[in-house]
């Protein structure tokens, strides 16, 4: 590992991965350096689903322009890693569990009803019923917005490092930086056990862990980890064709079946748990309970599997993206929460574009880390 990189990434997942290809497919030289194999945390066990109509605040913007990204390379990373990202479109059906619900979600028609590139309609239950006759009677209507996109987090993330690789993109796996290299204030590449790898760029794409790098910068990085617990049950037949939504039992539940039939409901929420990553009796039956008020007969389907992962949060609730203050060719891309599978695509291509040229089109400028200094 002695090689000299225009930019060395700490953080091999579906950020740090994004980031590396964007910078290849740009003509740069990029290793990366990853403790685990690709994949292994919360970039490998997250839902999947792509739907930037869920989203509001200062992220809407950034959101929905990774998703018009997706839309234009999910091929395209398809075909250069020779992974599939099972991609399925589908409708997105946020129910109304509770008449006390429904005021609100007229206001969130009106707001989804003006992007351009989907369609969103007040349905009845009744006609919710025609839909799928398995979701609960219980219901007082629901938005059915036209079409969100729900992909596998794993081979997407697999894919992408694939295909960085494929642009020249070295990974070294099992590895960890312990330390940044400086000259003066300016990064010039990390140690990593006895060996410095140099680099024109630092960028710390670290997740949940990048709390622990504040040592190496001089400031606080205020990312912390989120504990999510998934459950995934065995297939079931006819196939449901659409993602179902709805706040229920004091939180939300997302009800997914993937393209290999398999329906996941997602997730659960814990802050202040560290690292923990033990799968919890508690969270399997809040899942079952939520995803069994929308859709009964899920009470009794086998379950097949329970995992759980950390995402990474900020303070409040928008991620960290552009340079480090007071260092020079030092970056960071980190606390994207639940969602990073989503965001993938506009951060490589803005972190890309600042590192290769210093600036970017993207509008990134808000979720510097400078929000987070002493006021």
């Amino acid at each position: 590992m002695s090689r000299q990189y225009d930019a060395i990434i700490v953080g091999g997942g579906v950020i740090g991965s994004s980031i590396a290809y964007r910078l290849a497919s740009d003509g740069l030289s990029v290793g990366v350096i990853a403790r685990d194999p690709v994949g292994s945390h919360a970039s490998g066990y997250a839902l999947g689903l792509l739907n930037p109509t869920s989203q509001t605040g200062n992220i809407e913007s950034l959101i929905h322009q990774s998703f018009k990204m997706h839309q234009e390379i999910l091929e395209l990373v398809q075909e250069e890693s020779g992974v599939d990202v099972q991609a399925r479109a589908m409708p997105h059906l946020e129910l109304a569990l509770e008449q006390s619900e429904i005021a609100a979600l007229m206001k969130e028609h009106d707001r989804i009803a003006a992007f351009s590139n989907f369609t969103c309609e007040w349905i009845r239950s009744d006609e919710i019923k025609r839909l799928d006759s398995r979701i609960t009677d219980k219901v007082y209507g629901g938005l059915l917005v036209d079409k969100v996109i729900a992909i596998d987090s794993y081979n997407f993330t697999l894919a992408t490092a694939k295909a960085a690789k494929s642009k020249g993109v070295e990974y070294f796996l099992g590895e960890a930086a312990t330390e940044i290299i400086y000259d003066h204030d300016r990064a010039i590449g990390v140690v990593v056990g006895v060996d410095r790898i140099h680099s024109g760029a630092v960028v710390l794409a670290m997740g949940p862990w990048s709390g622990g790098a504040s040592l190496w910068v001089d400031i606080d990085i205020p990312v912390a980890p989120q504990k999510g617990e998934i459950l995934r049950l065995e297939k079931v037949d006819p196939r449901l064709e659409f993602h179902v939504h709805g706040f229920t039992h004091g939180s939300s539940c997302s009800i997914l079946q993937k393209a290999d039939g398999t329906v996941w409901l997602a997730a659960t929420v814990e802050d202040d748990t560290g690292f923990d990553v033990a799968l919890s009796e508690e969270a399997r039956k809040s899942l079952s309970l939520r995803g069994s008020r929308m859709m009964p007969f899920l009470q009794s389907h086998p379950i097949s599997l329970q995992t759980a992962c950390m995402r990474p949060v900020t303070p409040d609730g928008d991620p960290i993206l552009g340079k480090v203050p007071g260092k020079e060719r030092l970056f960071i891309a980190s606390g994207t929460g639940g969602q990073g599978i989503l965001l993938a695509p506009v951060i490589g291509s803005s972190m890309a574009d600042l590192i290769s040229t210093g600036e970017t089109g993207i509008d990134i400028l808000q979720f510097g880390m400078e929000r987070f200094s002493a006021t």
